[in-house]
């Protein structure tokens, strides 16, 4: 069964041209574009709605790397997933009949568009001990019950409280018990290295998170090898989904680096 849809697009840029926000804000912006012209009350209730948004971006990438100017004639590219599935496939078959995406205020001509299809025994992985993920774009998360102020730190409990909310908003339940163990301390921060950067989105908002890596480990005298394989499961889950504030613009991208799984011996 499908979960997701992930659609990768390559793309000419028409213009040099330097953005004067986060990249992955004209992504998103690209994605309400495509929406609106399929199905414009679709499109505005969902970009009016307080819900979790059922897609993630990536922001414009040369190779691997996030890019805040193009140069024209040069080739870019970046990703949408889509956790609804036919909302994916509108998506897919909007593309198909599209010579370009619009990108910043200009056409650029499309190149390639790439559709991957995903289901939960994709996620499945096992128990985790260590892990250690590099932080692409600026992650930060917001505690409610504190005036909504940013934490630009991937503080474990915040990270992995939010992929489950995500997960269990688009695949499948995961139960306030894992949630009592990220509280008390089931992951913690074994090292970083790394930045805070400052990010500008649309309207002149703009925010502070935290790029880099970050190793991560789970405490022996907390250990649980269900729950780590629910935080294996959700660091494949959360490479799709981003992670935190502005996720649907290209914030809070991670990748993993290096897991450590499970000793036989344990």
């Amino acid at each position: 069964m499908i979960s997701f849809v992930r659609v990768d697009i390559e793309f000419e840029s028409a213009s040099n041209k330097r953005f004067r926000v986060f990249s992955g804000a004209h992504v998103r912006a690209f994605v309400y574009w495509i929406l609106r012209r399929k199905n414009p009350v679709f499109a505005e209730k969902l970009h009016s709605s307080k819900e979790l948004a059922p897609f993630s971006v990536t922001p414009i990438m040369d190779g691997g790397s996030v890019v805040n100017a193009m140069e024209r004639g040069k080739a870019y590219s970046f990703s949408v997933t889509f956790f609804i599935p036919e909302i994916g496939e509108a998506f897919k078959d909007f593309l198909k009949r599209a010579s370009g995406v619009f990108l910043a205020g200009c056409e650029h001509p499309l190149k390639r568009a790439a559709v991957r299809y995903y289901g939960v025994e994709d996620l499945a992985g096992e128990p985790v001990e260590k892990f250690r993920l590099r932080f692409v774009t600026p992650c930060y998360f917001r505690r409610p019950s504190r005036g909504y102020r940013f934490i630009p730190m991937p503080v474990p409990e915040l990270m992995f409280r939010s992929l489950a909310r995500l997960y269990e908003a688009f695949v499948s339940e995961i139960g306030q018990e894992y949630r009592e163990w990220l509280d008390e301390g089931g992951i913690a921060v074994s090292g970083f290295s790394g930045r805070t950067e400052k990010v500008t989105l649309k309207g002149g908002m703009w925010t502070v998170g935290f790029v880099g890596t970050v190793n991560f480990s789970l405490p022996e005298d907390a250990y649980s090898e269900e729950f780590a394989k629910i935080t294996s499961m959700l660091l494949r889950f959360g490479e799709h989904t981003n992670v935190g504030g502005g996720r649907t613009s290209g914030l809070g991208m991670f990748r993993v680096e290096n897991i450590e799984n499970l000793q036989p011996n344990r």
